[in-house]
């Protein structure tokens, strides 16, 4: 990123301000796409070139997105987005995030992020999927904080499924942190572009395996673990770890509920292996535990250079999504440390699994979701995991740099049957002047 590079102050509002400077100008949808004969982002409102403009200088997080599309709710007043990174496989696919943000920079890069993100999950996964991601400001509008009542919240979430069916199938959503299976009813009811994510606990646990196994360790039996979240995925993760007969769990979360939900699930059968603490927000020393391993399973953006030279493990390997503070450099610091770390795109596929999956119907032990979790195909979670794990220790390059090279070449391979289809429907979107 060059040092000049000015950041346009638009950015720095919050989701209502920026919210109010849209509708000062008469803007209640808008959109933004990356055109690849330029190299330029076009944005549909001239207030909101100079967002483009920067995330495509900046050269972080922004990679020739397909489409970027958002709405202020018409009754709501609640931030809405769906970000399309890349849609050669197939419809861009990712959950839809509800998530309070403390400036439009957040939302935004959030989004292009979770999106990139996808994008390699979903091609190491060798579905037929693009990478999208769905971001709700929970802090924008009116139905999402706390005490508004269960049929403004509805409201949200149905406003938010209109929205989903005007982008034409370029973007399907799915649950993610913030949303409840009520709130994708709701979805679902008013847009056939939408799917369930159930828990991608069972994922981690076979990466983290590959990772044990790895550094020259037999099983998880013994080993102690560091857990930081224990909501629905978090919860799921210890269950799976103490049937590995793992020796001891320390756990924590912001949420008190979160933490009694998970203590009363595993204390009835597993009592005195689990320790519960109750964390202050921004407080990570969760991480820092002397442990065999530590999984990020609540929020992103954690593996910092704040804290990296705090973790005392030598494995890396959680749920949460966008672990990395600075996914171009972040690794690194990880790597000089001797940290393994598992990508979690590449440990937590199974949620985006279970969707592919959903179309086709229901059957007991569905070969397609145990051929991910088992050892035989060689592009299972263990087997991808190793593989990766592999090349770097041959190469000296990290995991991260492995795998997202991997995931680039495999995202740009055509759906078989569709083709680009979804950057056919987002340039007839653009064609028709959504607005």
């Amino acid at each position: 990123m060059s040092s000049s590079l000015i950041k346009p102050s638009i950015l720095s509002h919050s989701p209502k301000s920026f919210i109010s400077a849209l509708r000062s100008h008469g803007i209640t949808k808008f959109h933004a796409h990356f055109n690849r004969n330029t190299g330029k982002v076009i944005a549909s409102h001239p207030i909101l070139q100079p967002i483009g403009d920067y995330f495509v200088q900046e050269g972080i997080d922004f990679d020739k997105h397909e489409g970027i599309f958002g709405q202020i709710g018409p009754k709501s007043g609640v931030l809405q987005g769906a970000f399309i990174h890349r849609t050669c496989r197939g419809a861009a696919a990712g959950g839809a995030r509800n998530w309070s943000y403390d400036s439009i920079e957040d939302w935004f890069r959030d989004g292009i992020r979770l999106s990139r993100a996808m994008t390699h999950k979903n091609a190491l996964a060798e579905l037929w999927w693009g990478g999208g991601k769905g971001v709700i400001a929970r802090n924008s509008g009116v139905g999402l904080e706390e005490g508004a009542s269960p049929l403004q919240r509805r409201l949200v979430f149905e406003e938010y499924g209109i929205f989903i069916s005007s982008l034409k199938g370029c973007y399907v959503t799915a649950e993610d942190v913030g949303a409840r299976d009520e709130d994708m009813a709701a979805i679902f009811s008013k847009t056939r572009f939408t799917t369930c994510i159930p828990s991608e606990a069972r994922g981690v646990v076979r990466a983290l395996e590959a990772a044990f196994s790895q550094s020259g360790r037999g099983s998880l039996e013994g080993a102690t673990i560091a857990v930081q979240g224990t909501g629905h995925v978090g919860s799921n993760f210890i269950q799976y770890l103490l049937e590995k007969r793992v020796k001891r769990i320390i756990a924590c979360d912001i949420d008190l509920q979160k933490i009694q939900e998970a203590e009363k699930r595993v204390k009835k059968f597993y009592d005195g292996k689990v320790e519960f603490r109750l964390a202050k927000r921004d407080d990570h020393s969760i991480l820092f535990e002397d442990v065999d391993a530590v999984s990020p399973c609540g929020v992103g953006n954690i593996l910092t250079p704040q804290t990296i030279p705090n973790i005392k493990t030598k494995i890396v390997c959680g749920a949460a999504n966008n672990q990395l503070g600075d996914p171009t450099k972040d690794d690194k610091l990880l790597a000089e440390r001797g940290i393994t770390y598992v990508p979690d795109f590449l440990a937590n596929r199974m949620g985006i699994v279970n969707c592919a999956d959903e179309q086709y119907g229901y059957v007991d032990n569905d070969p397609f979701i145990e051929k991910h979790l088992g050892d035989s195909w060689e592009n299972s979670i263990y087997n991808c995991t190793k593989l990766i794990l592999n090349k770097s220790e041959e190469t000296k390059r990290t995991p991260q740099e492995i795998a997202i090279e991997l995931a680039e070449q495999k995202s740009f391979v055509e759906h078989p049957i569709r083709g680009h289809r979804g950057i056919q429907i987002i340039k007839s979107l653009i064609k028709n002047q959504i607005n």
